[in-house]
Order: structure tokens, then sequence, then C-alpha cells
């Protein structure tokens, strides 16, 4: 049986304030640091009669804020003094390893313990050579100030968080000319202080390192895939408050996250739902696992200590022990040259291989410079590149860092320990306020200014490049470039070029085709006339003889100088078109400047849109005639259909997790833009989605799962984002656990296909697509009257959209009996309301709803409702509207696009006098000016063209996209 939460003995250890623990690789002690200068305390995890022995070492003079240890039992503490320690496996005080003027916040040893990577309050993190603290190699990449930093278990990546909230990941392997962030990912996790309880933990798989997790933005933990650096999965829904701080078990089977509500939760990683959720009496700091027990060590903020026993169920045999491991697998994500551990070997801590070359593998090395030596040119291999200036370093060339000239760690007296903590604490008084608002307010403005991430509507985003990283997939590797209405564009990877392969779902209108992609395309877009791909410039290697060789040129040539030398060209970001069907139509290729790279494509029915990285966009006919170009900065997205194009682009700085976004519906037929306008997204999400639906009309679809429609588009300065389907809203009310990656939007569907468990995106073999109903949030639908009303507004909606389109486009007979037949469905669901609401004695209601009817005959029929339920003045009043909207006309009717065109002023006016004041002398100049004005006004009618006064092609509902 497990053991209960509330049953786990409190050991009372250390004064107020956080704590944090960590376990040694045997399990048999844990390590804990407390606050207040009271140092270490190294409990034995076997207890007599629940008694726990420790013994203490003080060498701290203010709070520790971290320790970890190695594989040989050795270990190190950090603290806000700024002193990074080093300690024996008997728990010995060995020596001060560095110094910082900043508090340190986080130190993880390398797997072989040779290497120690620490965070301080600084943007830079900094690897220390545990035998020789004078190699130091900076990782500088991070704009804030770095929180957590942790090796993965083979120790060639390291990942660390900031108090902005952003997470980088650095490759460290020794494979590497030298380290490098190979990836940055912004506004996953949550901002905060370097002071605050919250800790940002970033921590690695520890089994084999195939994933990592951190406290994600919405009170859970994120889970992100290694190698690709993509979201996983996430643990979510029983936090109510920010994640403090979590760790993995041994194996990966669970994860253990403690937030500011004071729970404590255990997650199994592979069901993605809890195990334990206990409320503990005040907030958990410290979290570790025994390396090979049912054992979990927890410390929090009242400085206490719990040693639980079995958290883990042990009478249910769907919970894995957490510490009992699988052979560790051979492709988990990290090259085989780059694994330290042997792979045939079960990974106990017993079975890691001693290295004789580490600092603490036996205490008598630190005295023996020369067998060393292994440490040192490790740290070579890792790139740092020191000259003999920087091997030198002193106090100005480490930054923060001091190092001890003594080698033995210079250790303070205690009047100068005293002196320089009140010192401390007057300085951080004086200005703490200070302070904290210029940081606050300095994240606020660069977090503001960071640009938004670029994508393609119906793309899936395996291995995209993206800046600091590189296009590397595996062969065979497989995403969707685009998918639609139309079909779906995927490409498969190979060595040296892609399979490129186009699926129609209208097979009897369009032939699938693949081909073979030698520029290895990013980015592609599929419409009814034909497919468009894009690709960045890159540089390309090419060998080339060397020539003018003399005959004492030996002399001077090294070994290789027989091989060729290697050149590199750039090739610039590549366009390239290719119709749907063999015929008239012909496939063609621009290049784009030097400099420039194609950053979205679209294409429609006449147009193929381009927009690039100079802020331009480029619009081609299908033939690849250059027809129009202008400049639109910061484009996050663009779609297009018929002859329309949607451009989402940034709008400026965005706070709050909030974007900012703009969009621009553009005719690129006769390149007149409809609409300009922000873009509406629910609070805290992201632009997932955008294109258009059957009917021509723009369409967005955002992170919380809100599908929106924009509403008049054709009518200028009229149109707003109505919501159209909420996909949270619909799951729960199915109790579904789904969610909904669109496809396109029908009439009154959504395409989309169903995600289930953890998936983010569709996979393969390519999953059926499935039509939701839509629905506006309208409030009480559970009700018949909210759905008859939900019904109304929606068809009321479509319709309007159709006409303005009908109208557009010179197609208003064609389409005539669809209108009639959408005002009867209106009809019928407003009759059935009537009813409702004479029945219910709302007569008032029953009245409102007379006047939207849409013909004589339905308000008959609504007549005849009243006089069933004996309202007699209710029925003289339905006739009164008769007679006013249908015989006498005197009622308004709803307005036609051609009536909002001549309603635009030509000038809009104002009722405050503005010709006053500093524009005064205009009244003087009045009369001399006067011949003039009435010469200009004269010609104003001929110079003058009427907006839109070109129509766009005819536009079919549903056969056409």
């Amino acid at each position: 049986m497990s053991t209960l939460f509330e049953d786990v003995k409190v050991i009372y250890s250390f004064s107020d304030g956080k704590t944090v623990v960590a376990y040694k690789p045997d399990g048999k002690e844990a390590v804990i640091g407390g606050a207040d200068g009271a140092g270490l305390h190294i409990y034995e995890t076997e207890s007599i009669n629940e008694e726990y022995q420790h013994v203490e070492i003080s060498e701290h003079v203010e709070d520790v804020t971290c320790v970890a240890t190695n594989q040989h039992g050795a270990f190190a503490s950090g603290g806000t003094d700024g002193i990074v320690n080093l300690y024996t496996k008997d728990n010995k005080f060995d020596r001060i390893l560095v110094r910082s003027t900043t508090p340190v916040r986080d130190i993880s040893f390398h797997p072989d313990g040779t290497k120690l990577a620490i965070a301080a309050d600084d943007p830079v993190i900094r690897i220390v050579l545990c035998a020789d603290n004078s190699k130091i190699v900076n990782l500088e990449g991070h704009k804030h100030l770095v929180k957590s930093v942790n090796y993965d278990p083979f120790g060639s990546y390291i990942i660390s968080s900031d108090v902005h909230g952003s997470i980088h990941i650095w490759n460290v392997s020794p494979q590497e000319p030298a380290p490098r962030c190979v990836k940055v990912l912004q506004e996953y996790s949550y901002a905060s202080d370097m002071d605050s309880v919250l800790q940002a933990t970033v921590a690695w798989h520890p089994a084999n390192s195939s994933s990592f997790a951190f406290p994600g933005t919405n009170n859970d933990v994120r889970v992100f895939k290694a190698d690709i650096w993509t979201p996983e999965y996430t643990l979510d829904g029983q936090h109510t408050s920010s994640v403090i701080t979590l760790a993995w078990s041994p194996n990966g089977y669970y994860i253990v996250s403690s937030a500011e509500d004071n729970t404590l939760v255990i997650w199994n990683t592979k069901t993605k739902t809890p195990v334990r959720v206990e409320i503990t009496p005040t907030a958990i700091t410290g979290i570790a696992w025994h390396p090979t027990d049912n054992e979990i060590s927890l410390t929090d903020m009242d400085g206490n200590l719990r040693i639980w026993k079995e958290p883990i169920p042990t009478d249910n045999s769907n919970y894995p022990h957490p510490a009992k491991m699988r052979k560790r697998p051979t492709s988990a994500g990290v090259p085989a040259s780059q694994r330290v551990f042997d792979t045939d070997k079960i990974m106990q801590p017993s079975s890691l291989p001693p290295l004789s070359s580490s600092l603490f593998a036996d205490e008598e090395a630190l005295d023996d410079g020369d067998e060393l030596g292994d440490d040192v040119d490790m740290m070579d291999e890792l790139g740092e590149g020191l000259d003999e200036e920087e091997e030198e370093l002193g106090e100005n060339d480490m930054g923060d860092f001091v190092i001890d000239d003594d080698g033995a760690g210079y250790v303070e007296t205690a009047e100068q320990a005293s002196e320089q903590k009140k010192q401390s604490r007057l300085n951080k008084g004086s200005s703490a306020m200070a302070n904290a608002v210029l940081v606050q307010r300095q994240r606020k403005l660069e977090a503001a200014f960071d640009p938004p991430t670029t994508f393609q509507p119906g793309e899936t985003p395996y291995h995209k490049p993206e800046p600091n990283t590189t296009f590397a997939p595996k062969n065979g590797e497989r995403r969707y470039m685009a998918y639609n209405l139309v079909g779906a564009i995927s490409t498969i990877y190979e060595d040296g070029h892609s399979i490129i392969n186009v699926e129609f779902h209208d097979q009897s209108e369009y032939r699938n085709f693949h081909f073979t992609d030698v520029l290895n395309f990013t980015m592609g877009a599929i419409s009814s006339a034909g497919t468009v791909y894009a690709v960045e410039g890159r540089e390309a290697v090419k060998k080339a003889e060397k020539v003018g060789r003399g005959e004492n040129d030996d002399l001077f040539d090294s070994d290789d100088s027989e091989d060729d030398q290697e050149e590199t060209t750039q090739i610039n970001s590549t366009l390239y078109f290719r119709p749907n069907n063999s015929g008239s139509e012909k496939d063609w290729t621009h290049h784009m400047l030097p400099g420039e790279d194609v950053v979205s494509i679209a294409i429609n029915r006449v147009s193929v849109i381009a927009t690039t990285s100079l802020g331009y966009v480029r619009i081609f006919s299908i033939s690849g005639v250059q027809r129009y170009i202008f400049s639109l900065e910061n484009v996050v997205s663009v779609a297009a259909m018929t002859d329309l194009a949607l451009l989402v682009h940034s709008a400026g700085p965005a706070f709050g997790h909030q974007q900012n976004l703009n969009f621009m519906l553009l005719n690129t037929e006769t390149n007149e833009v409809l609409q300009k306008d922000k873009v509406q997204l629910t609070t805290d999400s992201e632009l997932n989605w955008i294109g258009f639906s059957e009917t021509n009309q723009a369409a967005t679809f955002d992170s919380a799962g809100i599908l929106r429609l924009l509403y008049h588009q054709r009518r200028p300065f009229q149109s707003r984002w109505v919501p159209v389907f909420d996909s949270k809203a619909y799951a729960a009310a199915n109790q579904r656990t789904e969610t909904y990656w669109p496809v396109g939007v029908l009439r009154d569907r959504l395409m989309c296909v169903v995600l289930r468990g953890a998936n983010t995106y569709p996979f393969f073999p390519r999953p059926p697509v499935k039509d939701i109903p839509l629905q506006l949030p309208l409030l009480e639908q559970s009700t018949e009257v909210g759905q008859l009303e939900e019904t109304v507004l929606r068809i009321q909606a479509c319709n309007a959209h159709e006409k303005d389109e009908a109208e557009a486009t010179n197609t208003e007979e064609d389409y005539a009996d669809t209108f009639r037949e959408a005002d009867s469905d209106m009809d019928v669901a407003l009759l059935k309301l009537i009813n409702i609401a004479c029945k219910t004695e709302k007569v008032s209601k029953a009245l409102d709803m007379t006047y939207i009817l849409h013909s004589p005959d339905s308000i008959d029929k609504a007549i005849k409702i009243a006089v069933h339920y004996r309202y007699t003045s209710l029925a003289e009043k339905m006739t009164s509207i008769k007679q006013a909207k249908f015989i006498n006309e005197s009622l308004p009717t709803p307005s036609t696009l051609a009536d909002s065109l001549a309603a635009l002023p030509s000038m809009y006016a104002s009722t405050q006098p503005t010709l006053e004041g500093d524009l005064a002398f205009v009244k003087r100049e009045k009369a001399n000016d006067s011949n003039k004005r009435n010469m200009y006004d004269s010609e104003d009618e001929d110079m003058m063209d009427t907006p839109f006064s070109k129509k766009s092609r005819p536009f079919s509902f549903s056969t056409q996209r």
C-alpha cells in the first residue's frame, strides 16, 4: 500500500524560506539547502524509528538557492551570496569554485561530473571546468536574466530559461565546433522576478533525453519533443496557480509538479493524467525523486523536509515503478556519437562508467595537475576558443565571476561577512523599488517588440527552418505543406532532395501528381488554378580544382593540398508555380533579389501572392507575369481565394501575450483594398489559421478554438469579425476530449481534422476530414429559444454575405431562389419563436420578431398565432406592420452594397471649428484664393474615380475555389 501524503512525517530542518533538495546517486542521502545562512543539511534517507540523521555544512552566509549532485557522490551548492561551493562525497567542504557579484540561481553538473553549468543574475550561462576554474565557456544568447539550467543525460545539450519566460536549447556536444543556441522558445513559459518563488524549472527526460519539461503560462506543465523542438503534450487541469517547480521520475514515467496554490500533482506521462493530487500546508519549493526507490523528497517555504515513501500506488498494476529502467534506446533523438553511456546497460547509478580523470573520482586527483589533462581537452572540444589572454582570466575578463587566487577557496572572516551582509541589505533596501519598476518596464518593452511567427495556413510545422536553426529532417520524414478544401500538399524528405505529393479531394476534375523537389521547398499553397512553392535563399558548396600550381608550391602546401578547394555560391530564394493539369498553363520560376527571402505564399484563381523579408508583397498572374508590388511589413500569413487575398500582418508592439495583428483584404485582379482593420482574437491566444469559406468569406481560427468570419467584407468600413464556432464549448457540450484542426469552412459547417490525445497536428496517412455544424456562441444554447435565435442570426449573417457577393459579381438573379429559401428558413424559426413568446405571455417579444419576417404570408401566420392565443391587440399591430412593410413600404429595408458605396462621404465633417488660432491666416487669404478654388472645384468630378467601380469575376458558391 502506498503512503498518504498527510501521513508523511515533517522534518523541521530550516527557518522559513525557500528550500531546495537533491539526492545523491545511491539514494542513501539527500542534500538540503535552506535560507538565512543556514547552509546545507545532508540527511540519511533511511530512518530509525522515523528519526532521520543528518550532518550540517554552513559555508554560505546567505540563502542557498540550488544544489546539484554528480555521479560520484560529490555535490555543489549556489546561493544569493554569489558563491558556488564544491563538496566531497564524504560531505566535506572542498573549495569555492567561483564567485559572482550577483546571486546564483541554478547549477547543473555535466553527466560525467567534470563541468558545472551556472545560471546567475545575468543573461550569460557559464560552463566551468571543475578541475580548473579558469577554464570557462560562456553561452550568450538570452536577452534576460537566466533562472534555470539543466544538462541532458548525454551531456550534448543544455536547456535554460530566463525571467521573461524564454526557453533556450544549446548544443554543447564535443562534435560541435563551438557551443551554439539551436532553438529559442518564446512565451511558452511564464515571466517571473529573480527573487520570486517561481523557479521556471527546466528539466530533461532523465532516461533518454527525448523530451524536456517546463512550467507553462496557463498553470500547466509543457513537454516538448527534443531534436525537433516542438510541443509534445501538456499536463493541465489540476493547478490553479503558476507551477513553482517540477521533476521527472528516474525512468521518465512520472512528473511531479508543485504550484503556488499549494497543490502537488504526480502526473503519469503516458496517460497524461494525474496519479496523485495533494494539498500541502505550504508551497513546495524543492522536489527530488529517489534514484532507485519509490520515494520523493520534498522541501517547502517553511523550511521543512518530507521524505515521502511510496508516493506511487503499489497496489495498482497500472502504475509502473518510478525508478525501474528499460534499456536505453539507440535512437532517442541524440546521435549515437554524442552519447556517453553504454546503450546495452540498464541505467542505474552503479552502471555509469567511472572516469579516472574526473575531479571527484579520487580526492587526490585535486593535487595532481597532470591527471586533469583530459578534462581540459574536453572543454577545448566544446570550442571555447580560449587564447592566451583568456586563459589568464581575471575579474574583468570573467564579468561577474571572480577566481580564487590561492586555489583553496577564500573564506571571509566573521566580521567581514557580517559587514558585507549588512551593506548588501542596505543597498537592496534603498534601490529595490526602483530596480523592480525598471526591470518590469524593460521586460514589457522587450517583449512587445518580439516579432510574430509566420505560418502557412494548413501546414504542419515539423522541421520548418527558423532563425538560429537548421533544416535537418531525417530520411523518410514527411509533413503537410498545405491542406485545404481543394486538396493537400505533403513532402517526404530524402537525402539531398524531397518528394512532393499533391492530392485533390475531387479527383474527377484534377488528377493527383508528385514530383522530385531538388530545392527542398519549405512552403506551399494549393488552389483550383495550381500549386505554388517557395524556399528561402541559402549557400551551396561546390568543388573547384586548384589551378596555377608552381614547382615549389609543395614546400608550402599542407598534406591536403591535393584536395579540391571548396567554393560557396549563393542561391536566391525561389518561387515556383506548377499547374494542376497539363494544358495551356505552364510551370514557371522566379528568383528573389539577393538577400530577399519569401516569407509566405498564397494562390487564388487569378494570382500568385508572395510576401518577402524585405517587406514586399509581390503579385504575379497565373502565367507568371509580375503584375503588382507594394510594401507591407511583418506579414504573419496570407490566404487567397477567387480574386481575393487576406494578408495578416503585425501592427506593432503587443503586450500581455496578446497578438497585435491587422489584416488587409485585397482584390488581386484590380489591386483594390476592400478592408483594412484589426484581427480580433481571444485574449491570451494566438492566430493559428486563416482562409476563406466556400462562399468567399474571410475566416480566422485562433488557439482558443474560436472560428470567426468577416461580416460585410464588401461594404467599406462596415466589416466586423463574427464568432461562429467555439470548439471548446462544442467539445464540452458533446462530452468529448478532442481538438479541431481547420481545413476549410462551408456555408454552415467547419471542415476539420479531429485530433485526440496529445496530437497537435494531423499525421500520416492522411486522416479523414470531418464536418461540424457552425454555431454562434449565444446565451442559453441548451434551450429551444436559444437554439432558434441562433438559427435566425446564423442564417441572417450567411444570407447577408451571400447577397453582397452576388451583387458584387452581378449574379443576383442566378441565386434569387437560394436567397428566398434562406428567408423562408429564417421565417420558420421566427414563427416558432413568436409562438413560444405568445404561449409564455411575452407579447412585446413576439411583436419585435414580427418586424424581422420576410414575407406577407409569414406575417399572416404570425397573426393567426396571436389570434389563437387571443391577443387581439397584438394581431392588430402585426397587421399594421404587414401594411407598412409590404404594402406602403414605409419601413426601412436593408441597404445594398451600392447604397453603402453611395453613402460614403467625400469628407468627414466636424462639429468643432478648426480654422482658428494657428491657421487664422487662411481667413486673410480667402478672398485672393477664391477664383483658384472655384477652378479646382469645377474639375473635381472629372478627376475623381468612384471607389470599387470595377467588378470582380463571377462567383459560384460550391463549384470552384
